[in-house]
């Protein structure tokens, strides 16, 4: 019989539409299923011991019986019911995309180990039943040995039938050697159907080393372009924060510079307040000077003419026009401007 090809049990016409409870949201549904009804089992006596406090008293058994009314109209109702099964489906959906979204690569990976630990699993029943296989090839042999010996003892009892119990001892050996061809006969299937599954389950293996390098070679694949497309995109942003800024930085940065112009603002209206409060006094110390220097000036030239006199101590005091005073501010004027 000819052992059918498996070479192309991954290479299916299309995936099969799974139902919600064969998905991965409806397995990790059905384990929160059951985290309740583990709950709820382990808290029983507590459970219990509410119901039986809560029926003893009137107003609370009628709010309790209310409740249950309520429940049982919620379970009844095929639109509550498929409302709250929409709406957990989608939670335990979300829940799942959450656990994908944060690291896609790493669940590929796991998948990939767990076929791994299969096609170990697998190997390892391989060779439970080649060794099978080999026991029952043996004890076939030894069947086959225990026959020829048997009927060779039929045969030399009935050459001997003048001797009494020879023909008792020859039907028994006939007997033995015809059980054992019969066992023989049932044994010959069992081998042939442990030969066939033997052989299915090694081209399934093969098959499954097949499977699981083109999957490691597309998951390194998309690793390889998952990391690329990651670090474009991380440049990208960059280059494109350069014109827009972040916008949190940003906001940090515009504030920086509003602060900075403020108290620029400030201390220069502080600098340019205390220069106008000083600028009399400056003022007046600057027309001090300017007498002082002009008079100076005056006595000299009057020195180098003869016409400087001495104070006496007896003489009235002499004033001496010096001109025009300078202009308030001359100096100052543009100080600030």
């Amino acid at each position: 019989m000819a052992t059918p090809d498996f070479s192309q049990l991954s290479s299916g016409s299309g995936p099969e539409k799974k139902s919600f409870w064969n998905r991965p949201e409806g397995v990790l549904g059905m384990i929160v299923l059951a985290g309740i009804a583990g709950f709820g089992l382990w808290h029983l006596n507590d459970i219990l011991e509410f119901l039986i406090r809560a029926t003893s008293n009137l107003l609370e058994l009628s709010l309790l019986l209310g409740a249950l009314g309520v429940l049982i109209f919620l379970f009844t109702s095929k639109d509550v019911r498929t409302a709250v099964f929409f709406l957990f489906k989608s939670l335990m959906r979300s829940l799942t995309g959450t656990v994908i979204q944060l690291n896609p690569i790493a669940i590929m990976k796991i998948y990939i180990q767990d076929l791994k630990d299969k096609r170990e699993k697998m190997q390892g029943q391989i060779n439970t039943l080649a060794g099978q296989l080999v026991k029952l090839n043996k004890r076939i042999n030894e069947n086959n040995e225990a026959i020829k010996q048997k009927f060779a003892e039929a045969n030399k009892a009935n050459s001997m039938t003048e001797k009494p119990g020879m023909r008792e001892a020859a039907q028994l050996a006939t007997i033995e050697g015809a059980g054992l061809q019969e066992m023989n006969e049932k044994l010959l299937p069992l081998q042939r159907n442990m030969k066939q599954v033997l052989a299915f389950m090694e081209k399934v293996n093969q098959s499954a080393d097949y499977i699981i390098k083109e999957t490691e070679i597309k998951v390194r694949l998309k690793e390889t372009e998952y990391q690329i497309v990651k670090e474009s995109s991380n440049a990208l942003k960059t280059a494109v924060s350069l014109f827009k800024g972040d916008p949190d930085k940003k906001f940090y940065f515009d504030q920086s510079m509003e602060y900075i112009q403020d108290d620029m603002s400030n201390k220069l209206g502080e600098m340019k307040r205390a220069m106008d409060l000083s600028m009399d006094f400056i003022n007046g110390v600057d027309i001090q000077n300017g007498i002082l220097s002009d008079k100076g000036q005056a006595l000299l030239e009057a020195y180098n003419k003869g016409e400087f006199k001495m104070v006496q101590l007896d003489a009235p005091p002499q004033t001496v026009n010096l001109g025009p005073a300078p202009q308030k501010d001359a100096g100052y004027k543009n100080l600030l401007d």
